[in-house]
């Protein structure tokens, strides 16, 4: 398989987000900046053509959505002024914030069908992070002790991505074979994770598995 350089809740902080959104120059390992935006999917490799976005579509969402980080780029940029525990809350926070605003200008950019889709593949992406989203944990009915247990999943998520980001960064065959088996990891979790019952409701708010890619090729 060839892995080419590819929102809504993702719930990751930057290392989820450069990992799909900045191409790696050519002999440079890139630098991720401490905090940024969440990715948008719709710039990643296919989901655009699954989509059936036209140009003019596209178009609008990319205006959308620098006028979206123009907004809230100085809320994310007080994020590093913040300790850990209040920073994760803050992050939380904006992202629900900024994925609300989003979506609410998408609504004029996107068909009916596009626009489910868009947020089942953002549900896909966003994984644990998902599981904060407070209507999403009501959908699920999640328990007292999966939300404390929440936040090592969620890290544990971060941190793959953060070292296949790096690792794809200078072997990019090896990052798309990490990040695959990030992927199978990932899906053996969630099943541990949510109750037979959980995961029936969740394939529903999911629809179709799609397969996401990184940003690197590897070279044959």
């Amino acid at each position: 398989m060839c892995f080419k350089y590819a929102l809504v809740l993702a719930g990751g902080l930057s290392l989820t987000s450069v990992l799909h959104a900045q191409p790696a120059q050519p002999g440079k390992v890139p630098v991720a900046p401490a905090y940024t935006y969440p990715a948008p999917l719709y710039r990643m490799s296919d989901v655009g053509k699954s989509l059936n976005l036209t140009p003019e579509q596209v178009t609008n969402l990319n205006k959308l959505t620098d006028e979206t980080q123009a907004r809230y780029r100085d809320d994310y940029a007080k994020l590093g002024t913040l300790n850990d525990a209040e920073r994760f809350a803050r992050t939380q926070e904006l992202n629900q914030k900024y994925y609300a605003d989003w979506n609410k200008g998408a609504r004029d950019v996107f068909n009916d069908t596009q626009r489910s889709r868009y947020q089942q593949m953002n549900y896909q992406y966003g994984g644990f992070g998902t599981l904060y989203d407070p209507e999403v944990q009501r959908q699920l009915n999640l328990t007292a002790e999966q939300q404390r247990n929440l936040r090592a999943q969620y890290d544990w998520s971060n941190q793959q991505l953060g070292d296949i980001h790096r690792v794809g960064a200078t072997d990019a065959t090896k990052g798309a074979q990490m990040y695959r088996d990030y992927w199978t990891a990932r899906q053996d979790r969630f099943n541990k994770y949510l109750t037979a019952e959980q995961q029936k409701t969740w394939n529903q708010m999911v629809g179709d598995p799609y397969s996401f890619r990184p940003n690197f090729t590897p070279q044959r």
